[in-house]
């Protein structure tokens, strides 16, 4: 007498079907959740780095000067009880595209052509 499991037997084993093991490790025998992190990679500059920004394509914000704040930006902490006011010129990184390069970093040659008198 092999009758199929009505749904009052499995509420009382107090499963929804599966007799698979619940968990964050063993869950469908997968194991547990390896991260495997990438490799270090050093950022290689231009041949010929654009001198405002020495090659990196970004320059310390005018703004904030390069502290990501527009609230006390002498001091390098803020002080207690206050929260920064974020600056909506660099939104708060304290870095902006190099204006000479365009942010490319390379040294960039004049455009255009001198008029001689």
């Amino acid at each position: 007498e092999s009758e199929p499991d009505s749904k009052a037997d499995k509420k009382a084993r107090g499963s929804k079907g599966g007799d698979a093991p619940r968990g964050g490790s063993g869950a469908r025998g997968k194991g547990p959740l390896m991260v495997k992190p990438k490799a270090f990679v050093r950022r290689e500059y231009p041949p010929d780095p654009c001198t405002e920004c020495c090659g990196s394509g970004r320059v310390d914000c005018s703004e904030c000067k390069g502290r990501g704040r527009t609230n006390f930006t002498e001091l390098v902490m803020l002080p207690k009880d206050t929260w920064p006011e974020w600056c909506q010129y660099c939104r708060g990184s304290g870095l902006i595209y190099c204006s000479r390069c365009s942010g490319l970093g390379k040294h960039r040659a004049k455009i255009g052509f001198d008029l001689e008198d």
